[in-house]
């Protein structure tokens, strides 16, 4: 690609076109290669046919392989989106236009013009050469086995750096979309356990702190519709979610932060220990206030938390009702 950008640069805007197309041969060779290295079928079988036809100096293979190169990337692998494609064909359409003879309606040669040139240079970083060789469905699998792991890390932090070289290190906007559905609805699901709950959560916030932009955008296209979905048994683990990303309370909609509001008045006894976790969290923290004030003392001394002692509203619930040296006797 730096050979185009000097073409480019010392006005030569034919051979920067050509140049590009070539840079995006070249790197679509070497992420087959790479995928083929990681055991994708279809990369170890054009792999091969790739070098087949370089041992044999098969022209005319080579000749087909070039022109079907954007449809391999687009159907085979899912490198590139159609709209990307239709891009890139405009890439090698004008790289057919220089480098074969060609003469426009007026009889002088094709001549594209500066700002055509820096446009395909653009296509082709943006689109392919700056990704890594996984994207598509490959790529969201890929992450999610890593995500699934018994080893995944439960820190936000170190999920980051896991994912740092990955494919969320540049990736398209419809992998991370797809990623924090796939991670949500894993998140809120009844049988989810809680240590792999802590790694689905820790990878949502590193992929937040990793690709900021676009997981705004994920979440504002996604959120409202996923968490209209949530069933009322698993309430509370959306609760955790949004307490544990405040980002994505904005998100929701009047209704929906209507009904999370309830939840929080009306929080089930052998769920109360979420009540720990709402009474930090301030969007929610006066409606877990109201429910901590309907339970009594006995529903307070039973309860299940989830720390000991109990979070400090708790305690002063406690106090103001009932002897305190009592209620040391029966904490502590």
């Amino acid at each position: 690609m730096f050979e185009a950008i000097a073409c480019f640069k010392a006005s030569a805007y034919r051979a920067s076109i050509v140049a590009t197309w070539v840079a995006v041969c070249f790197d679509f060779i070497q992420k087959v290669q790479e995928l083929a290295l990681t055991g994708d079928k279809e990369a170890e079988q054009l792999a091969g046919e790739i070098n087949d036809a370089r041992v044999k100096q098969d022209l005319s293979w080579s000749l087909k392989f070039e022109k079907n190169i954007l449809q391999f990337a687009r159907d085979k692998f899912e490198l590139i989106s159609p709209i990307e494609f239709t891009d890139l064909m405009r890439v090698q359409e004008d790289r057919n236009r220089c480098a074969h003879p060609s003469i426009a309606a007026d009889g002088e040669p094709f001549s594209p013009s500066a700002e055509l040139a820096r446009l395909h240079i653009r296509s082709a970083i943006t689109h392919l050469l700056q990704h890594p060789p996984v994207q598509g469905k490959a790529a969201l699998e890929r992450l999610v086995d890593e995500v699934e792991s018994d080893y995944f890390p439960t820190e936000f932090k170190k999920a980051a750096i896991a994912f740092a070289n990955g494919p969320l290190k540049r990736p398209r906007q419809s992998l991370v979309s797809n990623f924090f559905v796939v991670l949500f609805k894993r998140i809120v699901n009844f049988e989810t356990d809680w240590a792999r709950r802590l790694r689905l959560t820790a990878a949502m916030k590193a992929m937040q702190t990793l690709n900021h932009s676009a997981f705004n955008s994920a979440i504002e296209e996604k959120l409202p519709k996923l968490i209209r979905g949530v069933r009322d048994d698993c309430l509370r683990y959306a609760v955790e979610l949004l307490t544990e990303i405040p980002d994505l309370w904005p998100i929701l909609e009047e209704d929906t932060q209507q009904r999370m509001k309830i939840y929080a008045r009306n929080i089930p006894f052998d769920e109360i220990d979420v009540i720990e976790v709402l009474l930090e969290f301030s969007p929610l923290k006066k409606s877990a206030e109201a429910r901590l004030a309907s339970m009594s003392v006995d529903d307070l001394l039973k309860a299940n938390w989830m720390i000991a002692p109990p979070h400090k509203s708790c305690i002063n619930m406690l106090t103001r009702t009932s002897n305190p040296k009592i209620l040391s006797e029966q904490m502590f």
